[in-house]
């Protein structure tokens, strides 16, 4: 029975280890292609917990798992990629497979060849790992690269370690880059979080002060882009694409739902509640609420007051 955890950290004593084959196209541990699906492996897979000394970079053109690196649990899909540093415990677990190439370095083979800003690239954020899904485009592409790195690292061609180290690299750039995007991605989902939070308590607090007569100005996109110190287009832009929903339908469900609650549980008159929302024209609120619920204010009040059982 292979044990859970290993103390084994070199990729070819690793692959030893699982009775799996290796080609032996290079004589040393600094780099390696190999071609996953190739090796006769029963489904589902599951590997013993390994403490590796290499980079792991795996390419998942067409296959399903998960890749455990530390404290972090990467889930494989097709056109998926994953990298996993060295000095981490890593293992990983397929369901199924059709296609999967892993290609395996120390970081010194890299440096050797291209040692300028090689740290910026593998940083991978501080991280054990990094997963991420690529578009059909790109992972064609990472695709052919492994491929055309196989061909090399398996020939007899010149200078074919500084190849195929230029072309992993190559690879890694891509990654650094999708990584890169992702981290602004989710920063400006932070960022354009936190404007909603406030655009939301900013209308929440001005209905507040509506409602408990120390305010006479219902709020609209304009003094709210001015409170939150933005644009308003901006602003009206962050709302409609966050919520599916503009800033005019926000404030307009929550003054309608300010009205109802008035209508229903208060014996103020149209003129009053008019007034108190910023309304001038009794015909215009009249008009606002009918075209927001298909109602007239004074029907919508008969209705409720009606339907309590006496």
């Amino acid at each position: 029975m292979i044990p859970k955890l290993t103390t084994i950290s070199k990729y070819k004593d690793q692959i030893d280890f699982l009775n799996l084959t290796f080609h032996d196209y290079i004589d040393n541990d600094e780099f390696s292609i190999i071609k996953v699906h190739e090796w006769d492996l029963k489904f589902p897979f599951h590997s013993p917990t390994f403490r590796s000394d290499y980079y792991s970079f795996t390419i998942v053109t067409n296959a399903n798992g998960s890749f455990t690196v530390g404290d972090n649990k990467f889930e494989l899909r097709p056109n998926h990629v994953v990298i996993a540093c060295p000095d981490s415990f890593f293992k990983i677990d397929w369901t199924d497979m059709e296609k999967v190439y892993n290609i395996t370095f120390q970081k010194s083979f890299i440096l050797k060849y291209f040692p300028g800003g090689i740290n910026n690239i593998l940083d991978f954020d501080a991280k054990n790992g990094y997963c991420c899904h690529l578009p059909e485009d790109t992972m064609n592409y990472f695709e052919k690269t492994c491929l055309e790195i196989y061909d090399i690292a398996t020939s007899d061609a010149c200078y074919k370690e500084e190849i195929m180290a230029n072309m992993a690299l190559n690879l890694l750039f891509f990654m650094q880059l999708q990584q890169e995007s992702d981290l602004d991605i989710k920063k400006n989902n932070e960022k354009n979080n936190k404007i909603i939070i406030e655009f939301r308590q900013n209308m929440e607090n001005n209905f507040n002060e509506l409602i408990n007569g120390n305010c006479l100005v219902l709020m609209r996109i304009k003094e709210h882009a001015q409170a939150l110190n933005l644009d308003e287009n901006y602003l009206c832009k962050i709302i409609t694409s966050c919520t599916k929903k503009t800033a005019n339908e926000w404030i307009n469900e929550k003054l309608i739902d300010e009205i109802k609650y008035l209508l229903k549980y208060s014996e103020k008159s149209m003129k009053d509640i008019a007034f108190l929302f910023g309304f001038s024209d009794l015909n215009y609120f009249y008009s606002f609420f009918k075209t927001q619920t298909l109602s007239a204010p004074g029907i919508y009040r008969k209705q409720y007051q009606n339907s309590i059982p006496d």
